[in-house]
């Protein structure tokens, strides 16, 4: 017996299925009950046969038809049903009315019983030498053919009818000589008997509509007609109707379809429609839904034919040759409407959706009612997604940032991002595991889940999905992004996993175009064809075990499937199961030649899910295994090569200021930016101490700090690095100890004395130095002194540093920063506050709410890592919106004012240059 690999199987102690063949015996071998019997147990099913008619026929005539009678009809399937009941039955050839209705009435009373087994109708009426087979008690064969069997007793008891072209215009009789009225004829026989129905085009090169017409040989005669009537002649073009197909997504129960595969030019069909229709029974036995029963027969069929040799002098029977495993031989699947997408849109796409309103632009949601029947799989470039460069291996789908964070910090190489976005009363990661294809679309609900939980949505949703992508690039690791493909094109993702029903709505065109690469689910046969035709980075096979958490629609596909599908595939994607997978079943997953597995609850409920993901990958490939250990040391390029100067944060650096790093105005580039600039701090007080703390723990790399106060206990309720023990401790020095603790990677140098224009070139002489190696330098005036903060202005005036200043007294505070440099007609503190000028008095003499001082000190360190990354990066827009600009704070009624500044011609410490018409400072309301 051939096996699902082409070689002989070991001996199989499983039972088969049983598979009933209701036909009439070919006396020839070739059709009938013959060739049902051979298809059956080609496919791995035991065949049980009923015989309805007897034959006189070989491979050029068919010269008696004579049917059994009803009482030896009725013994057969009374008989076998109580010993041998089946899964699937194929119905072929019916001598007559009477056996129609009697084989109707059987079935009837047998679905009270069987109500899942399918049955299959192959209305035979035409052999393959040109003769017809039904009789009605007659010998004339053409007069009976006339009046045709009356199909209509089975209506609601069958699953499927297979007609081909000559059939389908006698049993809807009506004209079919064109594509469009053969599709229409399908359609109407559907909602006649109430089944799906598989209309076959295969024969449509017999030229003839008419099985009176004795023209059926002469095909090359009609070949241009037929070319007109919208026939591709170098396809077998077959229509399949689905009519609530029992076990398929809803995506296409009801769906219809055209499956074309390659036109195999032979002479030797004789057969062909038995073989197909009793090979649907076989698949269908097995476990398989209906449309992925067509397929495989259809691929079987077209196998067969090409191996088909003749006997007789006419048309031989095809060639049995073991389950289809060559992709070539499946047939292309194109969807002939968008109804239920078009139905799923108007259900979930409203524009007042937070999640939907976030992730669809207003145009999108416009074409999206374009795009119902998914991006046409021309419209993918030829050589279809990014390729993978390295197997996945053990692939953790996880909702969870941190357990993301850990995973990745362990040496995951590949993970997905499942974000819930509605529950529906299921857990995460049953949704996860499941990986139903549900849309996200179908799932995103604004405000609750039905199971009352928050979900994410709006910005929420986007932040995740932003902070994710991040990780994964720092970590060079294959992140995927469950659904939400705008959002992974809008950041960069490495790529987008989709479901079926995501298909339909997703712009894969688009995805392709950014790069991205693309995970696709499936379910079935049919489903594994319409990912394929897309051509995915990879295909997910799912659900492989039952599920725990989330009740499915089908029942789980098992290793059998799994075993089908990987022979099918594995030399051309790589290939995911998924569902159920632990380390019990692992091996047993393994040995049907998957190469990787999708893992979720086996590592999300785990209680050490770092250190499930390293037993789960020591069992599935040892070697990798044993390298999947917590290393936070090492430096990895990024994938997209976001790097300065070829270096990239340590793990360490990156998980310690990833949530910085997110912000695209950062990155890891501004991040390595902050840590070689250098910044001076003067006065260590209530702005001075909370704004080193923000530097150092920002990763500034170089402070200096100037002070030659003493903490005093006044200081205490708002100086917060500062505690009783450090009374009578110069601010500068205790500030330097403290910032080694909490910032190591910072150098702080401290100097206990006063600053002015004497001593300013000792104290600035570490950014003079860092300056000269073009690292970017600031000074922060952070003094209460009105003569200081003169002398910090004039010094950095004349050494060209960028100076950003604050300060704050009772409820008043102000800011501003000026850079001679790069904005020189901004002025500078002088042109706003003469030496002459009287200034009230300070903090300690007024008052101030230490709150008040922390927003002063947030807002001037704020200012100052904008500064330091706008121009390290080479970004304008910071600049010319903080330089030459003065900020006032009001603490009482908590609002700001702002005011352009600008240069005092008459300053003599930033002037006399270029001066602007107006030296008035232009408030208004911030």
């Amino acid at each position: 017996m051939l096996g699902i690999h082409g070689g002989k199987l070991p001996m199989n102690t499983e039972r088969p299925a049983f598979v009933w063949t209701i036909a009439g015996s070919d006396s020839g071998g070739g059709a009938g009950i013959q060739a049902d019997l051979a298809t059956i147990q080609d496919l791995g099913c035991h065949g049980c046969s009923v015989i309805t008619t007897v034959t006189a026929q070989s491979s050029v005539a068919v010269t008696l038809v004579e049917p059994v009678s009803a009482a030896m009809l009725m013994a057969q399937l009374t008989t076998l049903l109580s010993d041998l009941p089946p899964k699937a039955i194929k119905i072929g050839l019916l001598a007559d009315q009477s056996q129609v209705a009697l084989l109707a009435d059987w079935i009837a009373s047998f679905k009270i019983h069987y109500p899942s087994v399918p049955v299959i109708v192959d209305p035979v009426m035409v052999a393959s030498c040109g003769d017809a087979l039904a009789v009605d008690n007659c010998q004339d064969i053409k007069s009976a053919a006339k009046s045709a069997l009356d199909f209509n007793p089975f209506k609601g008891l069958i699953e499927l009818i297979t007609p081909n072209v000559l059939e389908l215009g006698r049993l809807t009789q009506s004209d079919v000589s064109t594509k469009a009225q053969f599709a229409t004829a399908a359609q109407a026989l559907s909602q006649s008997l109430d089944c799906s129905v598989l209309a076959k085009g295969g024969d449509v090169s017999f030229g003839s509509t008419d099985i009176l017409d004795d023209t059926h040989a002469k095909t090359q005669a009609h070949i241009i007609t037929l070319d007109s009537n919208g026939w591709d002649l170098e396809l077998a073009e077959d229509y399949l109707v689905c009519h609530r197909v029992r076990a398929s997504s809803e995506l296409h129960q009801n769906a219809r379809f055209w499956l074309a595969s390659q036109r195999v030019n032979t002479r030797h069909n004789h057969g062909s429609g038995c073989t197909l229709s009793s090979a649907i029974a076989a698949v269908l036995a097995q476990g398989f839904v209906l449309q992925d029963a067509v397929v495989v027969a259809k691929a079987y069929v077209s196998q067969g034919l090409s191996a088909a040799i003749g006997l007789g002098q006419g048309p031989g029977p095809l060639a049995r040759t073991g389950w289809p495993n060559d992709l070539s031989r499946y047939a292309k699947i194109r969807l002939c409407d968008g109804n239920f997408i078009s139905y799923h849109l108007n259900q979930h796409l409203d524009v007042g959706n937070d999640l939907v309103a976030t992730v669809f632009s207003a145009t999108d949601q416009a074409t999206a009612q374009v795009r119902i029947t998914s991006t046409p799989a021309q419209y993918i470039s030829s050589h279809g997604f990014k390729v993978l460069d390295a197997d996945l291996g053990v692939y953790p789908v996880v909702s969870d940032l941190i357990m993301l964070e850990s995973l990745l910090v362990a040496g995951v190489k590949t993970v997905q991002l499942r974000i819930k976005t509605d529950t529906s009363g299921s857990t995460a990661a049953g949704l996860a595991e499941s990986d139903s294809g549900k849309s996200a679309l179908g799932r995103c609900e604004s405000g609750k889940s039905k199971s009352g939980e928050p979900e994410l949505i709006g910005s929420e949703l986007e932040a995740k999905i932003q902070t994710a992508i991040a990780l994964g690039k720092h970590f060079n690791a294959q992140l995927f992004i469950n659904d939400h493909w705008q959002l992974a094109i809008k950041h960069h993702a490495f790529g987008v996993h989709l479901g079926q029903e995501d298909l339909a709505v997703a712009d894969l065109a688009a995805i392709q175009a950014a790069g991205l690469a693309l995970g696709i689910s499936s379910h079935s046969y049919f489903e594994l064809l319409l990912a394929h035709q897309y051509s995915p980075s990879y295909i997910a096979l799912g659900h492989i075990f039952p599920t725990t958490t989330k009740q499915m629609p089908s029942a789980p596909q098992g290793l059998a499937k799994l075993t089908h599908y990987v022979a099918l595939l594995k030399d051309h994607y790589p290939l995911v199961a998924i569902g159920g997978i632990d380390l019990d079943n692992l091996a047993k997953v393994k040995a049907t030649g998957v190469a990787n597995i999708a893992v979720v609850r086996a590592i999300t409920e785990a209680q050490d899910p770092v250190a499930a993901f390293a037993v789960l990958s020591q069992a599935w490939e040892p070697y990798w295994g044993a390298k999947c250990m917590p290393n936070m040391s090492t430096n990895k390029p990024l994938y997209h090569g976001e790097t300065v100067s070829g270096k990239t944060l340590s793990d360490a650096d990156f998980m310690r200021y990833s949530r910085q790093v997110l912000l695209p105005e950062v990155g890891e580039a501004g991040q390595w930016q902050l840590a070689d600039a250098s910044v001076v701090i003067v006065g260590l007080g209530g702005l001075g101490q909370l704004a080193a703390q923000y530097l150092a723990c920002a990763g500034i790399g170089n402070l200096i700090l100037i002070d030659m106060d003493k903490v005093e206990v006044s200081n205490l309720p708002r100086q917060l690095l500062f505690s009783d023990g450090d009374i009578g401790l110069n601010k500068a020095r205790v500030a330097k100890q403290k910032l080694n603790d909490l910032a190591p990677q910072c150098t702080v140098t401290a100097h206990e004395t006063a600053f002015n224009t004497e001593t300013a070139a000792h104290h600035f002489a570490g950014i003079f130095q860092a300056k000269q190696q073009g690292k970017n330098v600031l000074v922060l005036d952070c003094t209460d002194n009105f003569a200081t903060r003169q002398a910090i202005n004039r010094s950095c005036i004349e050494a060209a540093l960028p100076l950003v200043s604050a300060s704050i007294a009772a409820f008043s505070g102000q800011l501003f920063a000026v850079d001679q440099m790069l904005f020189p007609s901004g002025g500078c503190y002088h042109c706003i506050f003469p030496a002459q000028t009287r200034v009230p008095q300070s903090c300690s003499s007024q008052g101030v709410l230490g709150p008040s001082v922390g927003v002063m000190a947030s807002m001037q360190s704020l200012v100052a890592m904008q500064l330091l990354l706008s121009v390290d990066i080479g970004r304008v827009a910071p600049r010319n919106t903080l330089l030459g600009r003065f900020w006032r704070f009001d603490a009482k009624s908590l609002t700001w004012t702002a005011a352009a500044l600008t240069r005092d011609p008459h300053c003599d410490v930033c002037g006399p240059k270029e001066v602007h018409p107006s030296t008035k400072m232009y408030c208004f309301e911030v």
